[in-house]
């Protein structure tokens, strides 16, 4: 099975929102841009929460279209290898297809909102090295749906803030592509 990465229509905060921000060197809409570097600094790379805001955050993703995801990739936070710590841990993962609820960035507020099954409830933390640590995350889903969330409950304990370096949605290729070619039978 092949997996194809799924973007918003701009890497703008009309995309991709968060419960808060450390600073305008740390959009939310960083951690999907596939151009910034998963190495090095994190200014201007990488989602980090408003200072001592190390809980509870919402991270909401636009894909501008209704899409079956399937996977989540991810790197998580880090800077140049170290402060692995402020990487995001416990999550759930959610769908929507109504625009209110992706503009509801309150934690708690789940109305419109679907809870998707991961084979995972947390990210792993990043490796203590400047490098690349790609992790995904399979989701159980049928529905398509224009609006995704992520609620992060915690970090990896980091008393300053909590961010993420890299997140993509996957759709599944293979059954679909092959059905499109002609090369699959259904037999009913």
């Amino acid at each position: 099975m092949s997996y194809t990465s799924q973007y918003p229509p701009a890497h703008t905060d009309t995309y991709v929102k968060a419960t808060s921000k450390y600073s305008t060197f740390y959009w939310p809409y960083y951690a999907t841009d596939p151009t910034k570097s998963v190495l090095g600094t994190i200014s201007g790379t990488t989602w980090a929460s408003a200072g001592y805001s190390i809980t509870n955050q919402r991270f909401h993703i636009d894909l501008g279209e209704a899409k079956v995801i399937k996977r989540i990739y991810y790197e998580n936070y880090h800077d140049s290898g170290s402060y692995s710590n402020a990487g995001v841990k416990n999550f759930t993962f959610w769908g929507s297809n109504t625009a209110d609820a992706f503009a509801d960035l309150v934690y708690g507020d789940d109305t419109n909102w679907t809870q998707l099954t991961t084979s995972a409830s947390l990210f792993d933390q990043h490796v203590a090295a400047n490098q690349a640590d790609p992790k995904y995350i399979t989701v159980t889903n049928t529905t398509a749906y224009r609006y995704y969330a992520f609620k992060f409950a915690d970090d990896w304990g980091n008393t300053s803030n909590m961010g993420v370096r890299r997140i993509e949605l996957q759709i599944e290729e293979g059954t679909a592509i092959l059905a499109n070619r002609g090369l699959f039978t259904f037999h009913g």
